[in-house]
């Protein structure tokens, strides 16, 4: 497969920079993004000594997504990088989860419809522009916490409530391509599951001890480390040429499986590698 150039919002850590390690071995270009300069210029420098022999094929660019002429910049910036954008994944997102909704501060509901909600109209509406003009690309937009099915999910009203936003988003998008008969661009989503990444270790710890447990033991069975997701997402992103495509790993059938294994006494245990205390 000819290299592609990849643009990846939020990966400076986490599920993105899980998704840009797995591009840069598989030989494609990689533009890392994040809020912070300095953790975007940390990450790409993490990812240069890591694959050294491709240092030309990282770049990164400080970019705040729910600031729509700062997307504008990156886009620009990565045209001037690579020439032209084959995939643009949008995992940047803001998640406070494990909280009635009683107990969301206004701050973070608001960081939450910024970052979730308007940072994919954002990068929607930039990347299918820049798409149109250099002649056909892939968007991805990530989804999560309930938002792919509308399933309630107790903890996560608001977090949800953002991704179910971007499920609609996505439907109108790829319905818009339908019915211009325009293969060229296509749209996707992602549907990570839920991955042990540095904001859920936050988070984690901010649970009081005596409910941590239970929240662990729920995470032992539904949580997955990111270096096992992001190398069988990445996979099928680069294969995908189907318009509308829900990439997603955390599929009922692998749960069947998981549940299934445990009725035979396996044990999962994915957990104890972490440290959960403040």
């Amino acid at each position: 497969m000819a290299a592609q150039s990849v643009v990846i919002t939020g990966s400076t850590q986490g599920l993105g920079f899980g998704y840009a390690r797995e591009f840069l071995r598989r030989g494609h270009k990689v533009v890392i993004s994040g809020r912070s300069s300095a953790r975007v210029k940390a990450a790409v420098e993490r990812l240069g000594s890591e694959f050294p022999d491709a240092r030309q094929r990282i770049t990164g660019f400080g970019c705040e997504i729910a600031e729509l002429e700062q997307v504008r910049t990156l886009w620009d910036y990565s045209i001037a990088s690579f020439d032209r954008i084959d995939i643009w994944l949008n995992n940047a997102g803001y998640a406070r989860t494990g909280a009635e909704f009683a107990d969301n501060t206004a701050e973070e509901i608001e960081a939450m419809v910024r970052a979730n909600v308007i940072g994919s109209f954002n990068a929607a509406q930039v990347a299918i522009a820049g798409m149109a003009k250099q002649g056909g690309g892939k968007l991805y937009l990530t989804l999560g916490g309930g938002g792919a099915s509308g399933r309630v999910v107790p903890g996560m009203t608001v977090y949800s409530t953002t991704k179910r936003a971007v499920k609609y988003l996505a439907d109108c998008l790829v319905k818009e391509r339908r019915e211009l008969r325009d293969e060229s661009i296509l749209i996707g989503t992602i549907s990570p599951g839920i991955n042990i990444t540095e904001g859920m270790l936050r988070e984690m710890r901010t649970i009081p001890e005596a409910q941590r447990a239970r929240a662990l033991k729920q995470l032992n069975f539904i949580g997955e480390h990111v270096e096992t997701t992001t190398p069988w997402i990445v996979e099928r992103v680069l294969r995908d040429r189907k318009q509308g495509n829900d990439i997603t790993w955390l599929t009922g059938g692998r749960l069947a499986g998981r549940a299934l294994a445990m009725l035979f006494g396996a044990r999962r245990d994915i957990v104890s590698r972490y440290s959960f205390e403040a």
